[in-house]
């Protein structure tokens, strides 16, 4: 039971709760994640070879390169389970992971990648550079922000079938809170400002 949404989960999840909340919490990290909604996005191309390359160059730079450097400083804080808790060991890995981003969108842009795609990318960006900036006095979901921002783009690609995206999302906060990541607040703030990010540079681009 939530007593206070500002404060973290204050009883004791049972052995089975807490496996189901880790597996979840690894499935639904957004480099994770990423893999999946590129994927989607990549059948946008005109054909296949043009999408493998998209694919390809999405999977570098919003899956492989900000793993392997969120792992690295995950490791390096003493995080054994690939989050990093403490709010003040976030600015490192977020702006190595907006630069990643950044990359990306060059990328996308010199292989005149699909519009839908450049704007996920953009969004990525964007979302990952606010977190930086909240993360200096406060600690939002990653996770919340990571899944708003491809539902609301997936929804509007593959409406209405993209909206299924935001289905598991409950569940997915709800492990967060159980594992003591985050307060019940911070876990709605990142969704709110992930979806509302996101929703506002897809107006910018002509998407809505």
């Amino acid at each position: 039971m939530i007593h206070d949404p500002t404060h973290l989960f204050e009883g004791e999840a049972g052995p089975r709760m807490l496996k189901a909340a880790k597996i979840t919490s690894v499935i639904s990290y957004p480099p994770i994640t990423s893999i999946f909604v590129f994927a989607a996005l990549s059948t946008k191309c005109d054909d296949f070879a043009t999408g493998a390359i998209v694919y390809a160059v999405c999977l570098l730079f919003a899956v492989i390169l900000p793993f392997i450097e969120t792992m690295y400083i995950s490791v390096k804080t003493n995080n054994t389970d690939g989050d990093i808790v403490r709010k003040e060991d976030r600015a490192v890995p977020l702006a190595l992971g907006v630069l990643c981003y950044i990359g990306g969108i060059i990328a996308l842009k010199l292989i005149d990648a699909p519009n839908e795609i450049v704007v996920m990318m953009i969004c990525y960006t964007a979302v990952t550079a606010f977190i930086l900036l909240v993360s200096f006095r406060w600690k939002i979901s990653i996770h919340a922000c990571g899944l708003a921002g491809p539902g609301a783009i997936l929804s509007a690609v593959f409406w209405p079938w993209g909206l299924l995206v935001f289905v598991p999302i409950p569940w997915i906060c709800a492990c967060r809170y159980y594992q003591k990541k985050h307060t019940p607040a911070q876990l709605v703030a990142g969704f709110a400002c992930g979806l509302a990010i996101t929703l506002a540079i897809m107006y910018m681009a002509g998407m809505l």
